[in-house]
């Protein structure tokens, strides 16, 4: 499983497009037949979220063998984008026009709001991602992630690192997807704007080949924390030798993995950032409902399952609660409509609403990396500017 970026070659290597079903041929507005839903993921290229579709569609399986919804089966068509601009706004329109999707549940492409948002708005239909990455997916009237996302993290990261770690020399070394830049500068500005601070060191331009010039840079700059968001093993194998055990490096939630808690060498000060209650730990609310699909089909765990479960338990929510045929101008305007819902894995109740942009939930858990794990902070969510 990959969380961080890997080359761009690997990315133009591939180009096929992976369903999870097979893709029928009615219209948006048919009241027979399978609920059509549909999905865009990143299964191949530089973000990829394999184990999101299948998680999702193991939710409808289960909705499924209950009877469905009014009897009506769902049926999931995932289509992967590899990141690509012109899949993704290909994967978008097939959906709409051809397969005739009510609507679209559990998303986790790097690019799909900022290309498809306007066609959302254009054709009445919604959007719950499972993983909103880029600013669109927070910024958009027919987009409502379930996730506070990487904007939202960044703010509340270097809010944990000034105002919980009480760290004065605060930097940040980044490696901005496409199209993501302004979001990373407005997550900042807003942390200056609730704490009066600024970043002693900032580097947006990150690249994934040696980090030895980006950690001598925050040595000399005397950087106490350093929020950080690309490959995790040579990163802090070199910021070792850097003699920087003194320094806490805060990850953004992409590299909350198993897999990078092990290369993180005992003695370096390492803490991640979490967009549910955090995965690692199956007591905390909401994580045995996860486990129990993930686990029942075999999916791999990771925090962006819970967002594949999440998006998928909620979407069927909404569903249920309309009454008469299930159309895609009915679920848009439940949507649209519809009450908060509490879900015990997220920090507040998700809603969608008829706001203009959405990013419902708002508040990040802290892991720190411990023994070769994860070991869960004793603080609950942290919402900055909420004390």
């Amino acid at each position: 499983m990959k969380r961080t970026l890997s080359t761009a070659a690997a990315a133009l290597a591939v180009s096929v497009t992976v369903s999870v079903t097979a893709a029928g041929c009615q219209s948006g507005d048919s009241t027979k037949g399978p609920i059509k839903v549909g999905s865009i993921n990143g299964i191949t290229g530089l973000f990829q979220t394999p184990e999101v579709p299948k998680a999702v569609k193991a939710v409808f399986d289960e909705v499924n063998a209950a009877g469905g919804i009014g009897g009506r089966k769902l049926r999931l068509i995932s289509k992967d984008d590899a990141m690509d601009p012109q899949r993704s706004s290909q994967a978008a329109r097939e959906l709409i026009k051809s397969d005739g999707v009510v609507a679209f549940a559990g998303s986790s492409s790097a690019v799909d709001c900022g290309l498809n948002r306007a066609t959302y708005s254009k054709e009445k239909i919604v959007s719950v991602p499972a993983v909103g990455v880029d600013p669109a997916c927070f910024t958009s009237p027919n987009i409502a992630p379930v996730n506070p996302g990487p904007y939202a993290l960044t703010t509340a990261m270097l809010y944990y690192a000034s105002e919980t770690l009480k760290k004065q020399r605060i930097c940040i070394d980044y490696t901005v997807l496409p199209g993501s830049g302004g979001g990373i500068e407005n997550a900042i500005k807003k942390w200056t704007e609730l704490t009066g601070k600024t970043l002693t060191h900032k580097n947006l331009a990150v690249g994934n080949g040696d980090p030895t010039r980006y950690l001598v840079a925050d040595k000399n700059a005397g950087c106490e924390a350093v929020l950080y968001n690309a490959t995790v093993a040579p990163w802090f194998s070199q910021a070792k030798t850097q003699g920087m055990q003194n320094v806490d490096f805060l990850l953004a939630a992409n590299s909350y993995t198993d897999a990078n808690a092990k290369v993180i060498p005992a003695g370096m000060n390492a803490y991640c950032g979490a967009e549910w209650q955090p995965y690692t730990d199956p007591s905390l609310p909401g994580n045995d409902r996860w486990a129990k699909i993930v686990e029942g089909h075999g999916i791999q765990k990771t925090a962006f399952s819970q967002g594949a479960v999440m998006a998928a338990d909620v979407f069927v929510q909404v569903l249920k609660g309309i009454k008469g045929d299930i159309t895609r101008a009915s679920v848009t305007e439940a949507f649209k409509t519809m009450k908060p819902v509490a879900y015990p894995m997220a920090a507040n109740p998700w809603v969608f609403g008829p706001g203009k942009e959405h990013n419902p939930i708002k508040g990040t858990r802290f892991v720190k990396a411990d023994g070769g794990g994860w070991k869960v902070l004793p603080e609950g969510f942290t919402v900055p500017g909420e004390k």
